[in-house]
Formats: structure tokens, C-alpha cells, sequence
């Protein structure tokens, strides 16, 4: 049997490293990126860095990263380690909204609910709303309580801003680890019950003044 020279295992390990790397390039690129973002990596602690963080983050993003584009957007929207600019931050949104992730929905959802830097457009931002609500959001779920109960972009509905706040609720209790969910929970809880109390409420006079929301 003869044997493989050490030659061609070198080439060989360095071939699969090289792929590795290639694949896996918007991970690390990301990894450094946030690393930088938090000045933290696994433990290890040094000054951060917005700048680098945004050199490494675009790296990832235009590998097609989502949360490294959703980060970027975020560094564009604040300025951070770039010049400040909606236009970008709604660029970077799109893109990881594209892929369905969540925190870009409910972002890029309000800088279209406030015209914050680009064209009010309530219709998708009610799109992109519901879209993150129903990943399982809070925040999402939230603000669309929000916009029913205060007439919002959309017509006044009690009913419906109590299904969004009790989605809200129910997100956080039962998923309280993903997207930050847990700072929520009072929140979503006090909305819930504060829209309850008002249904029950019996007013004098006209009965067509009192609230109609489901329980």
C-alpha cells in the first residue's frame, strides 16, 4: 500500500481549511462584528469599537448575514461607526426583513409607521408588524395593540388591540428568551388587563358610549 505523501495531506488539510473559512466567511465575519459591537468575544473583554464592528458586520451582511444586515442597519439608523444615514438603515432593514428576520420587520415597521427617513407607508408597516408579531415578538405585538387602541394608521378597534396585547403577553410568558421578550412582560400584561378593566366598566348614560371588547 502505498503511502500518501505528507505533501498532499498538507494540501489536503489546507484545502478544506480554505472551504471552511469560505463557507463559513459571514459567520465569522459577524462573530467579529459583534464582537467588536459588544467589546466582548466568549469571555474576552476589550474596548469597543464601532467602526471595526461596522467594517466586519457589512462584511457579513453583504454575504447575506440577516442579523449582520439588521445590525448594520442599526449602526446607519444611530451612526455608529458610520456616517449616519435612513436612507442606508432602510437599506440594511430590507434586506434582513427579506429573510423574514423578525427584529428588522419591527424596526423598519416603525421608521414607516413615523416616516422616520423614508416615506410614511402604514399599510406595509402593518405588514411588517404582524409579520414579526407573529414570529413570536412581543414588542411587535405591542405596537400593534398600540396603533388599534389608539386609532393609529388604522381604525380605532379595542377588540383587536386586545388580541395583539394578549398575543404580546402570551409571547413572553411562553418564549421569554427570544427577542428580548422578557423585558416585555409587564408591559404587555398591564395593556392586557388596563383594556379588560375598560370592558367591564359600566358607564351611566348612553350604552352605546361603553367599549365593546371581547374578553
Amino acid at each position: 500500500m502505498t503511502a500518501f505523501p505528507s505533501w498532499r495531506r498538507a494540501l489536503a488539510l489546507l484545502l478544506v481549511c480554505a472551504a471552511t473559512l469560505f463557507i463559513w466567511r459571514d459567520r465569522i465575519a459577524f462573530e467579529l462584528g459583534y464582537a467588536h459591537a459588544r467589546g466582548d468575544f466568549h469571555g474576552w473583554t476589550f474596548a469597543r469599537d464601532d467602526a471595526k464592528a461596522a467594517t466586519w458586520l457589512r462584511r457579513a451582511a453583504e454575504a447575506g448575514h440577516a442579523r449582520a444586515q439588521y445590525m448594520l442597519g442599526l449602526n446607519y439608523s444611530h451612526g455608529w461607526g458610520v456616517k449616519q444615514s435612513d436612507a442606508e438603515a432602510e437599506y440594511w432593514f430590507n434586506r434582513a426583513a427579506g429573510q423574514a428576520y423578525g427584529p428588522a420587520c419591527f424596526h423598519l415597521a416603525w421608521m414607516l409607521h413615523k416616516g422616520e427617513g423614508v416615506a410614511r407607508d402604514e399599510a406595509r408597516a402593518r405588514r411588517l408588524m404582524i409579520r414579526a408579531a407573529e414570529m413570536g415578538m412581543s414588542a411587535a405585538g405591542l405596537a400593534l395593540g398600540r396603533f388599534h387602541e389608539r386609532g393609529e394608521g388604522v381604525a380605532k378597534d379595542l377588540d383587536a388591540a386586545l388580541r395583539w396585547y394578549s398575543q404580546a403577553a402570551e409571547s413572553s410568558r411562553e418564549h421569554p428568551e427570544a427577542f428580548d421578550n422578557a423585558q416585555f412582560t409587564d408591559k404587555a400584561v398591564a395593556a392586557r388587563d388596563h383594556l379588560r378593566e375598560v370592558a367591564a366598566l359600566s358607564l351611566p348614560g348612553d350604552p352605546s358610549a361603553r367599549p365593546t371588547v371581547s374578553p
